[in-house]
């Protein structure tokens, strides 16, 4: 069960529109590699903090995730990309 208010399943559909995007853009045969994994990550998680700071200061309304607002989803979307990308 997914707990969203607003626009705060935005939170997951970027990453996953953004790796798609990605491995389609980047890949040759389709197989997705470590470091394209980091990066879609890092840009989905770019794009979360910052459409969630513009819904944050134009908008009434919350738009959050499972209780968390977008900017802070961004935020660990960014440090999973980080450790994605530094893990052995």
């Amino acid at each position: 069960m997914i707990i969203s208010r607003g626009l705060g399943l935005l939170g997951l559909l970027f990453p996953i529109i953004v790796l798609l995007l990605v491995i389609y853009v980047f890949s040759i045969d389709g197989n997705a590699t470590k470091p394209m994994l980091a990066f879609g990550l890092v840009i989905s998680g770019i794009l979360t903090v910052f459409f969630g700071l513009i819904l944050y200061k134009k908008s009434n309304k919350k738009h959050d995730l499972f209780f968390m607002p977008l900017s802070i989803w961004g935020i660990i979307w960014i440090i999973l990309g980080l450790l994605v990308y530094n893990a052995v």
